[in-house]
């Protein structure tokens, strides 16, 4: 799936895009590109920290994982094969939440990322990926991580 060319403002800020699949069943060989999100920001750290429920039986409603999500811009979960290139998102109230929070993400390849963060906020939460590629995505460094269990980037 190919998806781009996108601008979106006033974004609601509870639960931001997803890309989520469910165990055993991946999402798998999405393209992302040329996209702009604002959001309204205004999460908090508790809310960095949640753990959406699988709630497997309410998929693929949006709102199965709850009123917010532990990302303000992206949350991958259950994907493989998964490339950003050219996407960027900013909030328009400060957002404790990473942008990007993958877990259980298998190929995840991010070029010329950019994501606004709160000052003592992540860009990426990443928890059970492999081969994660990240590459002119400032101010971070350009990165490829094998395997991952838990880290923040």
């Amino acid at each position: 799936m190919i998806i781009g060319n996108i601008i979106c403002s006033n974004a609601a800020s509870g639960l931001g895009s997803i890309i989520c699949g469910i165990p055993g069943h991946e999402i798998e060989d999405v393209r992302l590109s040329d996209i702009y999100i604002q959001h309204q920001g205004g999460g908090s750290r508790d809310s960095a920290a949640i753990q959406p429920p699988e709630n497997e039986d309410k998929y693929p409603e949006p709102t199965m994982f709850g009123p917010t999500l532990p990302s303000y811009g992206f949350f991958v979960r259950h994907a493989k094969n998964i490339q950003f290139r050219n996407v960027e998102v900013v909030y328009a109230k400060e957002d404790a939440r990473p942008a990007f929070v993958l877990q259980d993400v298998k190929g995840a390849d991010f070029f010329r990322v950019k994501a606004q963060h709160a000052p003592d906020a992540s860009t990426f939460a990443l928890k059970n990926v492999a081969d994660f590629s990240l590459a002119q995505s400032r101010p971070l460094s350009d990165a490829w991580l094998e395997n991952v269990a838990e880290k923040k980037l």
